[in-house]
């Protein structure tokens, strides 16, 4: 393909009957500013990127490309192009793009303590305190070894732990035990042993149960219905479908009223105030979709790279010596690298809850009976992992101390993702336009 054909109307683009109709060809229809293509593999410059499209990275020109959407084939595509991503949305300079990878990961590491210093040449006894409350004595005989210890521990804890008891788990290793906290309460801050004998040594902060003290949470988002709440759709698809059968079974409700009732108590003597303004249950749904973040204010925390490199670089010396990081999920994104391009390591993030919605709002991969939105497409074409609104998926937007947004597999953004939990990661990047 040496050019692109441009023409200013699609009127102009079917009356070109010059077209070769036996290779490669695009056109730039400008009115709509819509590239058409022909044939396989149709590369073109990554100004002509649309959503959708592959992203490769062009190892002989060192720059990057796309492949326009539906024309990939990976078979036959050069071993010069190297599959970086799929296009996920573009402005005129730049494109949001996804890696089409994604692992399952907690979004806070666990709280964690090493003690060791034991011995078993005589019984014994001690007890431990954790904040304020101090475990029964555990008593331990010289026929005991570390794995035993460790059940009596662990039982102790949990005795005393009773918000969430199976959230404490005591592990034995060679010459150390290990105790962890994989829950969002409490908020340990004092953890001691009666014996000074043994060593207690603490080996992480508060990842899971406090503010990072790293990002400005976000506590709020907006709806299209001016409410302020803690959840809103982004997917409009998934978030009616989901709420049209389990929604609330409320009666009565007003237009600032923050539940978001069923499909069947949407009629004008259910709720006429509602019936009333917004005719259609169609048109109600809508309403409670977060709002749109190009509006001044609405959702303020935007920059998912800045999030991730803020939250990547905090890592604990974990009990076998390595390096660990405190914010997992923030630490896969950071950490991924499309070898062979310029996208390595460092140049991948988290996405931000405006970045996410941007992507997500566009998907139906997860819907049954609606047709392949063009991104999901695009990934099915480059052989990268899609998105799915039936899946959960992180965001790098911290809620309160114990938990941070996400993307729900009801259809929702909201927070109280609780930071302990796994869900899945996506990773983006930005893509400058180039001719």
């Amino acid at each position: 393909m040496k050019n692109i054909n441009k023409y200013d109307n699609l009127a102009a683009y079917e009356a070109d009957t010059n077209r070769p109709t036996n290779e490669n060809t695009v056109s730039l229809v400008k009115d709509i500013n819509i590239i058409k293509r022909k044939g396989v593999n149709v590369i073109v410059p990554s100004i002509y990127c649309e959503v959708g499209d592959t992203v490769v990275y062009d190892t002989i020109e060192e720059k990057y490309k796309v492949i326009k959407n539906g024309t990939v084939n990976r078979t036959l595509l050069s071993s010069r192009y190297i599959i970086t991503a799929v296009v996920a949305e573009r402005s005129n300079t730049s494109a949001l793009i996804d890696a089409g990878v994604e692992a399952s990961r907690q979004w806070a590491a666990p709280y964690k303590v090493k003690m060791s210093g034991f011995s078993f040449a005589s019984a014994g006894s001690f007890t431990l305190t954790i904040i304020s409350t101090t475990t029964d004595a555990i008593s331990y005989t010289t026929t005991d070894t570390l794995a035993t210890l460790a059940t009596k521990m662990q039982d102790a804890i949990r005795a005393i732990m009773t918000a969430h008891p199976a959230g404490w788990t005591v592990t034995a290793y060679a010459d150390y035990i290990v105790v962890e906290q994989n829950f969002y309460i409490p908020n340990v801050t004092v953890f001691t042993c009666s014996d000074a004998n043994i060593t207690v040594n603490i080996l992480t902060g508060n990842y899971q149960t406090a503010y990072t003290n790293l990002l400005s949470p976000s506590t709020q988002i907006y709806r299209n219905d001016g409410t302020a709440e803690y959840y809103a759709g982004a997917n409009f698809l998934k978030f009616k479908q989901y709420y049209s059968a389990n929604g609330d079974d409320y009666v009565d409700q007003t237009l600032t009223s923050n539940g978001v009732i069923r499909e069947s108590r949407f009629n004008a003597t259910d709720n006429p105030i509602l019936f009333e303004y917004y005719k259609t249950y169609d048109n109600y749904i809508q309403a409670k979709m977060v709002k749109k973040s190009y509006s001044k204010g609405i959702i303020i925390d935007k920059n998912g790279q800045s999030n991730t490199k803020k939250l990547a670089v905090v890592a604990y010396t974990n009990h076998d010596g390595t390096a660990s990081p405190a914010y997992p999920a923030a630490d896969y994104c950071n950490s991924f690298a499309r070898e062979g391009t310029k996208h390595l390591g460092g140049s991948w993030w988290m996405p931000s809850v405006w970045e996410f919605e941007q992507i997500i709002s566009k998907i139906t991969n997860g819907i049954s009976g609606v047709e392949q939105d063009i991104i999901t497409k695009g990934f099915i074409e480059a052989g990268l992992t899609p998105l799915s609104v039936g899946s959960s998926y992180w965001l790098s937007c911290e809620y309160n101390s114990t938990s941070a947004l996400l993307f729900g597999a009801a259809g929702y953004l909201r927070g109280g993702g609780i930071k302990n939990l796994s869900y899945y990661c996506r990773v983006v990047s930005a893509l400058l336009l180039e001719p």
